[in-house]
């Protein structure tokens, strides 16, 4: 699904849990997404105890790239199971020395529909004191400017502390499989969760499994 969200979980108090994946590729031609699992305040528990009970002895968080293809399918069955919504953002032409540059860009992208949206807080996983200080700089210069406003709350939490960032993993994990033609997790995703993959904002096309244009994918 593409464009706006159809009505729902987003809305007035609602909880973004976000997390991203990189897609780099030959020639500047890479994708940086970011996914923003929304929900509301109410569910934000249930969706903890649903994506903790599914760790397997040994493991401190879930991490999609460290699960096999199985697992991944049945990760992407039960992060389906909860009572969210979903936003897709992308950056194409990513060149990987500059991946820095493309998440600032990604994640403005996302705010800014999140707070279009009228949800109240975002949280991402902690990268570390010094990058998370970048990011929130960061984002006060696009509060100075108006892109993003003040209701919009913006956090960092640590990734195996906070079990609603690991439904934003599989997310992502899940739609940056489908732009390498992998489209099954992705499409279990959409079971049963209303999603929104916003146009991208490098060259305002959409990518995904369903876009007939995918500039920079190869």
């Amino acid at each position: 699904m593409n464009g706006v969200a159809s009505p729902g979980v987003i809305g007035p108090g609602s909880r973004a849990f976000c997390d991203e994946s990189l897609r780099c590729r030959e020639g500047g031609s890479g994708i940086y997404l970011m996914s923003a699992v929304v929900l509301a305040s109410s569910e934000v528990q249930q969706a903890r105890d649903v994506m903790a009970a599914l760790l397997l002895a040994g493991q401190r968080k879930l991490h999609w790239r460290d699960e096999s293809a199985k697992r991944r399918l049945f990760l992407a069955r039960r992060t389906a199971s909860i009572e969210s919504e979903v936003v897709i953002a992308t950056w194409c032409g990513m060149d990987s020395t500059r991946q820095e540059r493309a998440r600032r860009k990604v994640q403005q992208r996302l705010l800014a529909a999140l707070a279009d949206r009228g949800v109240a807080e975002a949280v991402f996983e902690s990268r570390g004191p010094v990058r998370d200080k970048g990011d929130i700089a960061g984002l006060a210069g696009l509060r100075r400017s108006g892109v993003l406003p003040d209701s919009l709350r913006v956090g960092h939490a640590a990734g195996p502390a906070e079990h609603a960032l690991w439904a934003a993993d599989v997310v992502a994990g899940a739609f940056g499989a489908a732009l390498d033609s992998r489209p099954e997790y992705w499409t279990e995703i959409l079971v049963g969760t209303k999603a929104t993959v916003l146009t991208c904002g490098q060259c305002d096309l959409s990518h995904g499994p369903d876009a007939t244009d995918k500039p920079g994918a190869t």
